[in-house]
This record gives structure tokens, sequence and C-alpha cells, in this order.
């Protein structure tokens, strides 16, 4: 029988919402620092101590200031759905993950920084 496949996610919070990002994505897990910051496309923070730092590429760093970080999850890939076209969602938010009886917004950290030409 062959295992499913797996992909780690980040869990973190911010304003009291749960959402996860793909662990391939972040460099590291900071304190929550004003610079290079991608602004709040998730809510604003209520704590905001810590911060997902990830690159877009560059050389640049960015940082997503967010209220707690659960730690990471290995989770099957069949229990990750895609964001239906129909929702019109941000271009950050890809997905779900179906977590038991709870939903976490799949969210795609590259797409939170402006294209620079």
């Amino acid at each position: 029988m062959i295992a499913p496949e797996e992909i780690d996610l980040v869990v973190f919070e911010i304003a009291g919402a749960r959402f996860a990002a793909d662990l391939g994505q972040v460099s590291r897990i900071d304190i929550a620092e004003p610079t290079e910051s991608v602004g709040h496309p998730l809510g604003a923070p209520h704590v905001g101590s810590r911060a997902l730092v990830f690159s877009p590429g560059r050389g640049l760093e960015r940082r997503l200031s967010v209220d707690k970080v659960f730690g990471v999850s290995r989770v099957p890939v069949t229990s990750l759905r895609r964001m239906p076209p129909a929702v019109h969602a941000a271009p950050f938010s890809i997905g779900a993950w179906l977590d038991g009886d709870a939903t976490i917004l799949l969210v795609d950290l590259l797409s939170m920084v402006p294209a620079t030409p």
C-alpha cells in the first residue's frame, strides 16, 4: 500500500482566525518588526508578536506579522481543497485544509508581495 503524499504546513493565527502556509515558503519564524512587512492582508493582528519571514526573490525578505504560531503539521494532500474560482477570493487564498471539523485557509505567502518590474 502506498502512503498518501503529504505536505508540511505552518499553522498560525491572526485576529482569531487560523491560517496555514507551505513550510517551503517560510525562511524562519521571528519576532515581529515593522521592516519589510507585507502589511495586513489577512487582517490586523491583535498582538502581532511573531512574524513569518519569507523571500519573494532577488535576495529580499518580507515579513507577515501574526499573533501566534501553532507549529508545523504534516498533512495528507487528500485533505486539501483548492479555492473554487467562483469564490473570487484574494490571489493569495489558494484553498483550504479540512482539519477534522475545522477549515483552515491556505495562503500563498509569495502572492502577498506585489510584482515589481
